[in-house]
């Protein structure tokens, strides 16, 4: 006699349990097993648990490359050209990184920007990447206008939204993209150095509101203002917008990088912009941190805690942070990294490698063994634990398609963050 099994059910909250451990994919594909999953997948607050679960479980970071594909003109001596540049964003694994650092990375063709009329990237945050874009409308001796927008794209569900936060201005305008954790508010800040008066313009806007506001101006000038659409040298923490600056009394513009030898140690903060409050702090860089490097130093966030770096002399490399977000007392030295010990065949006497060394956190693996990090003097990763002092370089063969379409490609290990895969959408 032959017997049907009983069906098995699963009480609610069991069910969110097991659906929360399931990556974005697979949830997309399972709200078409009945209406009542596709509710509950849907449901806002299954989809903020899930994005809990994913923070705590997944290591992804943004992989930022950059396509240059010459296009060579009628002249018969093939002198002129003209080339055409596309970036790519590819969320990738950390682990897969650790585990096989040297691999061959195909760029989906849903990761270009051109194909998103967009050239430029604000910042992740909570799955969501926000593009930018502009475009010149007015140009002559005297004044530029440009067309700047926004759009906000989820690379896991594959959903972009329309240009948003469109506004004509000067250039020179920076973009940064966050949340603010007590609204679940997410809002972008846009600022421009104005040089002639030493002084900034800042602005923000909330999605939702879909309006710009103007903001009080930041209260110090920002030490790093070259910008070319990814590198903004802010870092998102806590709600929070932070950066390196240096007080007014150095004249400083747009154009030109400080001279590190005129700064000294006292007139350098950390400026933090909190987007709940839209206000600033600051904060007193670690006690420790006694002498200018002669190359700018940087702040990072590494396993959620706000890092200070910089090159110490031409032995070390040193990483401070910041155990309580928020309190100068708490700033601790975490690494002192020999450069005998990252292996560098670097010709220490060069003038040119003396002041162009410089070293970028870029991740700090789960277990905290293993540093990802980014020099200015070389095109790969290092990958260095600091506990048995063991060192790899990465090994990245980068294509934009599957079969070789003469592009020159570059893969920006110094814009690489952290990211996290989720179902929010706001549109």
């Amino acid at each position: 006699m032959s017997t049907i099994p009983s069906p098995v059910f699963f009480s609610d909250d069991l069910l969110v349990e097991i659906l929360s451990l399931l990556s974005v994919k697979s949830l997309l594909r399972f709200r078409c097993v009945s209406k009542s999953w596709n509710a509950l997948i849907s449901d806002p607050n299954f989809v903020k648990f899930h994005l809990k679960r994913s923070k705590s479980q997944n290591q992804l970071f943004t992989l930022v490359t950059k396509y240059i594909k010459t296009i060579m003109g009628e002249s018969p001596y093939g002198s002129d050209y003209e080339s055409e540049t596309d970036y790519g964003i590819i969320p990738y694994p950390i682990p897969r990184l650790l585990d096989n650092p040297s691999f061959t990375l195909i760029t989906d063709p849903r990761s270009l920007l051109n194909e998103k009329d967009c050239s430029g990237i604000a910042g992740s945050c909570n799955g969501l990447i926000c593009l930018t874009g502009y475009r010149s409308i007015y140009w002559s001796d005297d004044d530029e206008l440009y067309d700047y927008w926004l759009r906000l794209w989820n690379p896991a569900t594959r959903k972009i939204s329309p240009k948003i936060g469109c506004f004509r201005d000067l250039p020179g305008f920076v973009f940064n993209f966050g949340c603010d954790d007590s609204t679940d508010t997410f809002k972008v800040v846009a600022s421009r150095y104005i040089r002639d008066r030493l002084t900034s313009e800042v602005r923000v806007f909330s999605l939702g509101d879909n309006v710009w506001r103007n903001i009080e101006s930041f209260p110090v000038v920002h030490l790093n203002l070259y910008y070319e659409g990814f590198e903004h040298t802010d870092v998102f923490l806590n709600s929070t917008f932070n950066w390196l600056a240096i007080y007014n009394d150095i004249p400083i513009t747009w154009y030109w990088f400080p001279d590190l030898e005129d700064i000294t140690v006292e007139q350098i903060v950390i400026v933090s912009l909190d987007l709940g409050t839209e206000s600033y702090n600051q904060y007193r860089l670690p006690r420790g941190f006694d002498e200018m490097p002669t190359e700018e130093p940087t702040v990072g966030v590494l396993r959620d805690c706000l890092c200070f770096s910089y090159s110490y002399k031409e032995t070390d490399f040193i990483i401070w942070h910041m155990k309580e977000f928020g309190v100068e007392e708490s700033w601790t030295q975490f690494l002192k990294i020999s450069y005998h010990d990252l292996q560098l065949n670097y010709d220490f006497s060069a003038v040119t490698l003396k002041y162009h060394l410089q070293f970028l956190p870029v991740f700090l693996s789960k277990d905290g063994d293993t540093l990802v990090l980014s020099s200015s003097q070389e095109r790969e990763a290092i990958l260095y634990n600091w506990r048995d002092h063991r060192v790899e370089r990465t090994g990245v063969t980068l294509h934009k398609t599957s079969f070789d379409d003469g592009n020159r490609s570059y893969l920006y290990w110094d814009f690489a963050k952290g990211f996290v895969e989720s179902l929010i959408w706001i549109f």
